[in-house]
């Protein structure tokens, strides 16, 4: 069985670098020669709620996602903190394309999947991230019930698409600055193989796969797993491959 995973993209708007790398790892024959296609969380900067516009800001995405599905790969997505309470986007993107067999596209949490004997757990991993308490309670207010209903049913599209805009530039300077130098980015890999160690305790895994962090890690840990985060993808420009229980990272290009 083959996997093909990525996450943290950050498209933050159509014909962007963001937007070209996601659809050449799609268009990857490797990727599309997958059974199954992981979408890990942030594959775009900001994706709220069911909002049909987003069906043609993003149209070659969501053609490219029919493509695989024709093709009999599974589309597996894991919402992250920058694009969530989409559930009931792809609901409408199912009752638009009835053509399309809903089986193959599934939306979770996390997901749990067997490859080659091991026992796989694939994550956004802001779940998983400890000494954060500042963004768990971001997490919490923003996936509250008040707040997931207005993204579902109140909330109007010139709202978002105004403060993604509005974001892009600070976000991009922002970026340029933080992956000047790996050592700045130390501690949070430290952080993030500290929280799968004390994860591994709960939950009995042999690989862990997570996005988040936006740093580039593969880990095998003195407790007997692997944990492999692919990074900021428009940083590292590869994507994460599992086929038969072998790990390894991919170029896009």
């Amino acid at each position: 069985m083959k996997f093909s995973a990525i996450s943290d993209v950050h498209i933050k708007r159509a014909g962007d670098q963001a937007e070209d790398l996601l659809l050449t790892f799609l268009r990857n024959p490797d990727v599309q020669s997958s059974d199954v296609v992981f979408l890990l969380g942030d594959i775009f900067d900001l994706m709220i709620g069911p909002l049909t516009q987003y069906f043609v800001r993003y149209q070659a995405y969501f053609d490219e996602i029919k493509k695989l599905m024709k093709n009999g790969t599974h589309i597996c997505y894991v919402e992250g903190n920058h694009d969530f309470h989409i559930k009931l986007l792809y609901r409408k993107f199912f009752l638009v394309h009835a053509d399309l067999d809903p089986a193959l596209f599934s939306m979770a949490p996390y997901f749990e999947f067997m490859n080659g004997g091991k026992k796989i757990y694939l994550a956004h991993g802001d779940d998983i991230e400890l000494n954060n308490p500042s963004y768990k309670l971001f997490k919490a207010v923003v996936t509250s019930p008040p707040l997931r209903y207005y993204a579902n049913y109140l909330m109007p599209h010139f709202l978002i698409k105004g403060i993604g805009e509005y974001s892009a530039e600070k976000s991009r300077k922002r970026n340029n600055k933080r992956y000047s130098t790996d050592a700045d980015l130390a501690p949070v890999k430290d952080n993030f193989r500290l929280s799968v160690e004390v994860f591994r305790k709960k939950r009995t895994f042999d690989v862990i796969v997570l996005g988040h962090s936006h740093v580039k890690d593969y880990y095998v840990s003195p407790s007997g797993f692997e944990y492999i985060n692919n990074g900021y993808a428009q940083h590292t420009k590869t994507y994460i491959s599992i086929e038969d229980g072998d790990i390894s990272f991919k170029s896009i290009f």
